[in-house]
C-alpha cells in the first residue's frame, strides 16, 4: 500500500495544478479582488464530514479551483491595497512546491543541511541587502509579529540582572522592566510584553511628531522617570517604516540614546527596511545598522510569498544564550563542529525550508531588480498622492515617506464627526464592491482610507482606476 500516485498520474496532476495557477494569474487583472461572500456560503462550502474513502484527484483538484480559489482574496493581483500585503512572485511559488516535496525541518544541520546552510545565507544577504552588519546572526520565521517576539525576548535574558537568573526563576518579585516604543509601534510589542511577563502596562506607548515619528525627548524624558520610580528600562524600538503611515523614526538619535542609557536598541523594519537598499533613501534609515536587533520581513517589501520574516542580532551569541535548550534526545554527536542546529537559535523545534523561496526569489531577479521594484513602488504612492491632492473631493491626512498613502474622501464642508461616517460607510461599500481592496485607519483621530502599494503588478493606470472607483461609489450615496 502507499499513498503514492504513478508516476505519469503525478506528473499528469502537477501539470493540471500548474495550469490553475497559471489562470489564476491571467485573470487577476480582470477578476474582482474580493467577492464579499456570505459567512455562510462559505461555511457550506467546507462542511463536509470527514471523508472514509479518498476522492479522485482530478475531482478534488477540480474542488480546489472552484472552492477555494473561486473564493480567494486576490492580493496577489494588482487591485489589492490592504494591509500591508504583497503580492509574491513566481519564481518563489515555483519554490514553494519545490520546498513542499522535499518536506524538510529545519531543527539541526544534519537533518537538514541545505536549509541550514540557505537560511544562513538569505539572512546575509537581507542583512547586506538593507545595510546591517553581515556578521550577525539570523533565521527566518513565519511573520513579524514572532520575529518581535524574538528580538523583545533576547532583549530581556541579555539586559536582565546576573542575579535575577531569570531563565530559571521568572519574574517573580524582580524589578519590573519597561520598554519603549512610539504610539504609531506595531501590536505584536503589546503581545510580546505580555507573553514574555513584562506586561503591557510596562511597555511605554511615545508620542510621535506631525510626520508621525517618534518624539525622543520625551522617550528620553519617560525613561529617566521610570528609573527614578525604580523600574529596569531594558529596550528602546525604532520603527523603520510605521504600520499606519509608513513613518521612519529617527534611527541614528535613538541609536545614541540607547547608547547613553545602555539599553537593547531593536528596530522594526519590518515593512519599511528594503527601502534602505536605495541610495536616495538610505539617510533615511541612518542609525538601523547600530541595531542590536532588526525584523525585515522578505514576504512584505521582498515580494516572496507568506510566510517570511527575517530576524537579524548583532551578535549571534545572544541568540543562543536566550534560546538554545538541548535534551537529550536532540543531543548532537561528537564532532559537530561548524555545524549550526538553527534549533538554538529561536523558538521554534519544528520548522520548515522558508529559506528556498526566499533565495530563489533573489537569485532569479538578483539585487538591482528588487531595488527597482522598491523603487516604483514609491514612485508610484507618488503618483497618487498627487491623484488625490489634486482632486478636490480627496484630502490627504499624512505625509507619504514611503508607499502608505493615507487619504480620505471629502465631498464639501462638514462637520469632523459626519465626515468620519461618510468615510466609514465608504470603506464598507468599497468592500462590498469588490473591484478593488483597501483598509481604512485612524490618523489623529479622522477616518482614512489607506493604500499600501507593495505589489508589483500594481501600474499606475490602476492607481488611476482605484480613484474612479472611490469618487463613483462616494458619489453614489454614502454621504446620507
Amino acid at each position: 500500500m502507499s499513498l503514492d500516485f504513478s508516476s505519469a498520474s503525478f506528473r499528469q496532476t502537477i501539470d493540471k495544478s500548474g495550469r490553475a495557477i497559471d489562470k489564476l494569474y491571467q485573470e487577476l487583472e480582470i477578476k474582482r479582488v474580493y467577492r464579499n461572500p456570505n459567512p455562510a456560503e462559505i461555511q457550506q462550502n467546507f462542511s463536509d464530514t470527514i471523508p472514509e474513502h479518498g476522492l479522485e484527484i482530478d475531482r478534488l483538484l477540480e474542488k480546489v479551483e472552484k472552492r477555494v480559489f473561486g473564493h480567494a482574496t486576490l492580493n496577489v493581483g494588482p487591485h489589492f491595497y490592504g494591509y500591508i500585503t504583497g503580492g509574491g512572485n513566481q519564481a518563489a511559488v515555483l519554490g514553494e512546491m519545490l520546498k513542499a516535496a522535499l518536506n524538510q525541518n529545519n531543527l539541526k544541520w544534519h537533518s537538514s543541511p541545505v536549509s541550514t546552510e540557505l537560511e544562513k545565507l538569505v539572512c546575509r544577504w537581507i542583512a547586506q541587502f538593507i545595510g546591517y552588519p553581515e556578521d550577525c546572526g539570523g533565521v527566518l520565521l513565519d511573520g513579524g509579529s514572532l520575529a518581535n517576539f524574538e528580538c523583545l525576548a533576547i532583549a530581556r535574558t541579555v539586559q536582565s540582572k546576573t542575579e535575577d537568573n531569570i531563565p530559571e526563576n521568572g519574574l517573580y518579585q524582580r524589578q519590573p522592566m519597561t520598554l519603549y516604543v512610539s504610539e504609531e509601534g506595531h501590536s505584536s510589542f503589546d503581545k510580546a510584553a505580555d507573553i514574555l511577563g513584562m506586561g503591557k502596562n510596562h511597555l511605554r506607548k511615545v508620542p510621535a511628531d506631525r510626520e508621525f515619528r517618534v518624539n525622543i525627548e520625551r522617550m528620553e524624558q519617560m525613561i529617566l522617570e521610570d528609573r527614578e520610580r525604580g523600574y529596569h528600562p531594558i529596550c528602546a524600538i525604532g520603527i523603520a517604516g510605521t504600520t499606519n503611515t509608513g513613518a521612519v523614526d529617527d534611527l541614528k538619535a535613538l541609536a545614541e540614546l540607547c547608547q547613553r542609557h545602555n539599553l537593547w536598541f531593536h528596530v522594526d523594519a519590518a515593512y519599511g527596511g528594503p527601502a534602505a537598499a536605495l541610495p536616495e533613501y538610505r539617510r533615511l534609515f541612518s542609525g538601523m545598522e547600530k541595531a542590536d536587533s532588526l525584523v525585515v520581513n522578505p514576504h512584505k517589501w521582498m515580494y516572496v510569498p507568506f510566510g517570511a520574516a527575517c530576524v537579524l542580532v548583532k551578535d549571534p551569541d545572544h541568540m543562543r544564550k536566550t534560546f538554545s535548550l538541548i535534551p537529550d534526545y536532540l543531543a548532537s554527536a561528537p564532532g559537530n563542529r561548524g555545524k549550526t542546529d538553527l534549533m538554538e537559535y529561536n523558538l521554534p523545534l519544528t520548522k520548515d525550508f522558508k529559506a528556498l523561496k526566499v533565495w530563489m526569489t533573489i537569485k532569479a531577479y538578483g539585487t538591482q531588480k528588487l531595488k527597482q521594484m522598491v523603487r516604483a513602488d514609491i514612485e508610484k504612492a507618488a503618483y497618487l498622492t498627487r491623484l488625490v491632492t489634486g482632486h478636490k473631493q480627496l484630502e490627504l491626512l499624512a505625509p507619504v515617506p514611503l508607499s502608505i498613502v493615507c487619504f480620505r474622501y471629502r465631498p464639501g464642508d462638514m462637520p469632523a464627526a459626519k465626515l468620519d461616517r461618510v468615510n466609514d460607510r465608504l470603506i464598507a461599500e468599497i468592500e462590498r464592491d469588490g473591484r478593488v481592496f483597501l483598509t481604512g485607519t485612524k490618523i489623529n483621530g479622522q477616518t482614512a482610507l489607506r493604500a499600501c502599494l507593495i505589489n508589483h503588478l500594481t501600474k499606475r493606470r490602476h492607481l488611476d482606476r482605484l480613484v474612479d472607483i472611490i469618487l463613483e461609489l462616494g458619489r453614489k450615496g454614502v454621504t446620507r
